[in-house]
């Protein structure tokens, strides 16, 4: 109940700040906190974070790594637009990242007993400018969030982003061992773990190994800190899983239902909005996969979810997404434990780890089925442990294009992990999008129109169906 209430403060809040929103500019911050008490800072910036993600990052651009077929203005023939570039620049650098700027430096003045919450705020801090340079490549990193001395921050490449990052988290690594006994109480503001710091620690490692995987796609000589992080606590358990609730009604649902709700009415299953594309159906749908029956939802059991044809809320025969996971309260979904497990299967078949291929391919499977077939929280379906058992039998033995398919299913609905699994592995292969005339599927997004216009650092925008700096 507690949480409800702040999420739904939260959402009010949101609403009434947004709307008053002018500029995009990442050096002008009219939504910065003026002050930095983190049981209120952390819930505004957690929940305008998922907010994004679960509408313009969610419901426009899953057909982008084509889990779906289509969704509602998506960029991914190639036009990003000034709204979703613009909206979500804004929040990455405003919301997000001004606000957790000011917590960070308000607990490392305040000392060791607020060790949790500096490490808090900079995890998230490191996750937002990995995501950030995952959609544009080049961003402002290192002077972005220093407005008085770089009015005009310069743009840092992609790769120092990425090890940037890596530098974040091993402060935050190290804020966390070093803390005393007694810490600063942050379980209010803490929407994620309740501050937990001991999940807080495996998911700063976790991401570590999120981003050590897209820098080893192109050297490996990071290979040695790989094996250093597959060494430490990573979210290895579905009860150690990064997420956000929400919850089941209309003012504080997750946005992929309201969107249903408030333009189509009804469910999933019955308006249509979402279908899989041929290629999340087609992977889904073989080796008698359990998740297909709680996540997919095929009246007629023969598809007919073509990438061509399956228009953004057109009801009928065709296969949908299951109100399983399209629903209030499906919680936005961050890490979960089988992405760190497939990632392990995938380093011991290159011969980077001494682990079982096998028996960690195999685990990454049972821990998704698991969590989409109950673990999840509000699940609506369940999935019957020999049923799991039987799929795992059925796989067979595992080489990288396995692995590289099960990334993929691994994350459903997370549209920029699943776009990087794509960038990455190019794996599984993307259908031709109808109607452009891009090469392949859009690679990057545009840099958003006011940081165009105010900043002469920023780059010429790119064709958006250039590879990124970490693709082959």
């Amino acid at each position: 109940m507690k949480f409800l209430k702040i999420f739904s403060l939260i959402l009010f809040v949101g609403v009434l700040v947004t709307s008053c929103e002018k500029a995009l500019d990442i050096n002008t911050n009219p939504l910065v906190a003026t002050s930095a008490d983190p049981n209120a800072v952390l819930p505004f910036v957690f929940v305008q974070y998922s907010n994004r993600h679960t509408s313009e990052l969610g419901t426009r651009m899953m057909d982008v790594p084509q889990h779906i077929g289509s969704c509602f203005n998506s960029p991914r023939g190639g036009n990003t637009g000034s709204t979703i570039t613009g909206n979500t620049w804004g929040m990455y650098y405003t919301q997000v990242l001004g606000n957790l700027a000011l917590v960070e430096a308000d607990a490392l003045a305040a000392g060791t007993t607020s060790n949790n919450i500096a490490a808090i705020a900079k995890i998230f801090k490191a996750k937002s400018f990995f995501e950030l340079s995952s959609i544009w490549g080049d961003i402002p990193f290192r002077q972005a969030l220093d407005g008085v001395q770089f009015p005009t921050p310069e743009f840092d490449t992609q790769e120092e982003v990425f090890n940037g990052v890596l530098t974040i988290l091993d402060e935050a690594i190290a804020l966390i061992d070093a803390m005393p006994a007694e810490v600063a109480d942050v379980s209010i503001g803490d929407l994620i773990y309740g501050g937990d710091m001991d999940k807080w620690r495996r998911w700063a490692n976790s991401l570590k190994l999120r981003v050590l995987m897209l820098l080893r796609n192109k050297s490996t000589a990071v290979d040695n800190e790989i094996t250093k992080v597959l060494s430490e606590p990573m979210i290895e358990d579905n009860s150690q899983a990064a997420l956000i609730r929400y919850a089941d009604n209309a003012s504080e649902a997750n946005s992929w239902a309201r969107l249903i709700t408030n333009f189509f009415g009804g469910t999933n299953e019955a308006a249509g909005v979402y279908s899989p594309s041929t290629v999340s159906y087609d992977l889904f749908n073989q080796n008698d996969d359990p998740r297909f029956g709680v996540m997919i939802f095929d009246p007629n059991g023969n598809g007919g979810s073509d990438i061509a044809e399956a228009v953004f809320g057109a009801p009928g025969s065709k296969a949908h997404v299951s109100n399983n996971v399209v629903r209030n309260d499906m919680p936005h979904n961050m890490f979960l434990p089988s992405e760190i497990s497939l990632y392990r299967a995938e380093l011991a078949l290159l011969g980077v780890s001494s682990d079982d291929a096998q028996a960690e391919f195999e685990k990454g499977l049972r821990q998704n089925c698991e969590y989409w077939g109950g673990d999840i929280p509000g699940a609506t379906a369940t999935i019957a442990t020999a049923d799991i058992d039987n799929f795992i039998s059925n796989i067979g033995t595992v080489d990288l294009q396995k692995v590289h398919e099960q990334l993929y299913l691994e994350s459903f609905f997370r549209p920029v992990i699943a776009w990087n699994t794509v960038r990455r592995t190019k794996v599984p292969d993307m259908l031709a999008v109808p109607g452009t005339a891009i090469s392949t599927i859009l690679k990057r997004f545009n840099y958003a129109p006011d940081e165009v216009s105010s900043n002469p650092n920023t780059p010429t925008n790119l064709p958006t169906d250039t590879p990124m700096w970490f693709e082959n």
